[in-house]
């Protein structure tokens, strides 16, 4: 009898049962293509999550590769700037005292932690959805506070040589308080933002790496053995990095290095986030396989086919045309009607639905404009409320902007919109999940539907499910909406 397995690296190993000459049950297998033992085996498995390729997105060793090699240049750049932090601490001034490296330390900390509870209170909600642009942003954030780091000691001895003399005696200013207490301050508060949009950011990329075209990934095992290649990175770093430095005696040798290593980590990590292929739905992809969709050039819009489209450092609320990527128009999801044009014919149109998209109270329907409009979200909206939302604003932005009128009424405009969104918002919703965009199943809140028996869902896919969407946290929800006549029956 023989017996064939496959382990979870993909190795196929063959089992024969035999009986030998004294009767006993034999065992005897053979692995076929590489050996277990083998070196290259044994690596995969310490650094790669098990079930590779399997149990990962396609894009995964690719980001990798490039993830492996800018976490290299930016260990270098790191050891320059440590030196250079190092020299602001005191080291080497024989005025200097522990007790003033301990207050300076004690500064840059307060001063990050003050960051970091800013920056997450005004972007935390932003990160998941928009993590391409956070992941690379987080990269700049970090690059800029190793340069600040690298340059202060020639920042203080600038500003020392050149400071005009009234400036001397106004408090809390250089040189009333050393400049570089302020640099060392500055760069710490800069990587606390870096934390906080390197943190979020790749709480996404990695949820994403976990979801494979097939079966289901381990985001546990995943972050473990991001974990380890990391380790391994950042120690071969500092080796080199160690053997590397003592030979960078002079500021203008150590200014080549900085800025080559800040330079190919940057380009390096450009790279990698724009070959990270997602299968959800955020503001700017649903924007561009809309007008994709729309579109007379019948392309296929694949996730692979809209990454090559996507812009890394943009704002998430633009809307864009295609195939130009001109910016015609902006939206603002879960805003608060206090920030809206007042018309009662444009809320009334969206009775049946759980969003009412209005226009900026700044902003006009002149040809040749940009139009802001608003997404006001109502309680019980879901993810496909919130993608329906969006779409329509892309539709009601794109047909303005396809008009050769001097001005338009938006109460007209939204009218002519909606003659054919809902049929083709299906026809799209069947495209995209027929081109592998991830679908995810919708539970109903029955006690919402209930109170509000005239509400239509948006179209759905089989089984109750949409595209996967996802955008920040709107600001306020619409509670309740009277009509006219009913506040003229309360009055």
């Amino acid at each position: 009898m023989e017996i064939t397995e496959r382990d979870e690296a993909g190795n196929v190993v063959q089992m024969r049962i035999k009986s030998s000459t004294t009767g006993q049950v034999v065992l005897d297998s053979k692995e076929n293509n590489t050996s277990r033992a083998s070196f290259l085996s044994f690596i995969a498995k310490v650094f790669l999550p098990a079930g590779y390729p399997r149990s990962v997105s396609p894009d995964y060793l690719r980001y990798q590769i490039l993830n492996a090699a800018q976490a290299f240049c930016s260990s270098l750049a790191s050891l320059l700037s440590s030196r250079a932090t190092l020299e602001g601490y005191g080291v080497g001034n024989a005025s200097a005292s522990s007790t003033d490296a301990l207050l300076l330390t004690v500064l840059q900390d307060i001063s990050n932690r003050l960051t970091t509870i800013i920056a997450a209170f005004f972007f935390g909600s932003s990160l998941f959805p928009e993590a391409k642009t956070y992941r690379f942003l987080a990269d700049l954030l970090n690059d800029a506070a190793i340069v600040i780091d690298t340059l202060s000691p020639l920042l203080v001895s600038l500003y020392d040589a050149h400071v005009p003399t009234f400036m001397t005696t106004i408090p809390f200013l250089p040189p009333t308080v050393p400049l570089r207490v302020y640099t060392l301050c500055l760069s710490a508060s800069i990587r606390a933002l870096c934390g906080i949009a390197a943190g979020g950011s790749k709480t996404a990329i990695t949820m994403h790496f976990a979801t494979p075209l097939e079966g289901t990934g381990d985001v546990g095992d995943l972050n473990a053995k991001d974990s380890s290649k990391e380790t391994v990175l950042a120690l071969l770093g500092m080796l080199i990095g160690t053997m590397t430095v003592p030979y960078l005696t002079t500021p203008w040798s150590t200014y080549a290095v900085l800025f080559s290593m800040v330079f190919l980590h940057l380009l390096i990590n450009y790279i990698g986030v724009r070959g990270v292929i997602f299968r959800s739905l955020n503001r700017q992809r649903a924007c561009l396989a809309w007008m994709a969709f729309k579109s007379k050039h019948n392309l296929i819009n694949t996730p692979t086919h809209i990454a090559s489209l996507e812009r890394i450092l943009t704002y998430a609320d633009i809307i864009q045309s295609f195939p130009s990527r001109n910016v015609i128009g902006r939206c603002t999801m879960g805003s608060s009607f206090a920030a809206c044009h007042p018309d009662p014919d444009v809320v009334d149109i969206f009775r049946h639905k759980r969003y009412v998209l209005c226009l900026d109270k700044k902003s006009t329907l002149v040809h040749g404009a940009n139009p802001h409009f608003h997404v006001l979200l109502k309680t019980g909206y879901n993810s496909a409320d919130q993608l329906h939302a969006w779409l329509f604003a892309c539709e009601v932005t794109r047909l303005f902007a396809s008009m050769n009128t001097g001005t338009v009424g938006l109460y007209p405009l939204i009218q002519e919109a909606l003659t054919t969104f809902d049929e083709d918002y299906s026809s799209f919703l069947e495209d995209l999940h027929r081109h592998g965009w991830m679908a995810v199943a919708l539970t109903a809140d029955e006690s919402t539907i209930k109170e509000d028996s005239e509400y239509r869902s948006p179209p759905l896919l089989s089984g109750s499910q949409t595209v996967s969407f996802s955008s920040a946290i709107p600001k306020s929800v619409i509670v309740n909406l009277s009509s006219t006549q009913d506040s003229k029956k309360d009055q």
